[in-house]
């Protein structure tokens, strides 16, 4: 397990894999000057949310030093949530990998196919 260390906040243990795409996708945010909103449920299952903006430090601390790859499927999806009004909820992440056994291994990315548009 690693920790996600933020300013003004304890460290925020989740799984080396986990942190290493939302650290990911947080300094992509932060190098494009973006703010982020994370929330997670601490070790109450009470939720904390913490705004992220440029000038905030923050740090990934993992359990290893061995990395694998990432997966890009991953990555966009938690883009989409990161961007969105909600943001970035570790909880929601966790659950998404887990729902879609996100594999440690990038995956090839999968084509969307558009359904033909129904007959009038």
């Amino acid at each position: 397990m690693g920790a996600l260390h933020l300013e003004g906040v304890g460290p925020i243990v989740i799984d080396d894999e986990l942190l290493d795409h939302v650290f990911t996708v947080i300094t992509t945010k932060l190098r494009r000057r973006e703010p982020v909103l994370l929330s997670w449920a601490d070790e109450f299952c009470q939720e904390q949310r913490v705004f992220i903006t440029h000038i905030t430090f923050i740090r990934a601390e993992f359990d290893t030093a061995k990395r694998t790859p990432r997966d890009k499927l991953w990555l966009d999806r938690l883009m989409v949530a990161v961007n969105s009004n909600a943001g970035l909820s570790l909880s929601a992440a966790i659950a998404d990998r887990d729902k879609n056994r996100i594999p440690t291994e990038a995956a090839p990315r999968r084509e969307r196919t558009l359904a033909p548009a129904p007959a009038a």
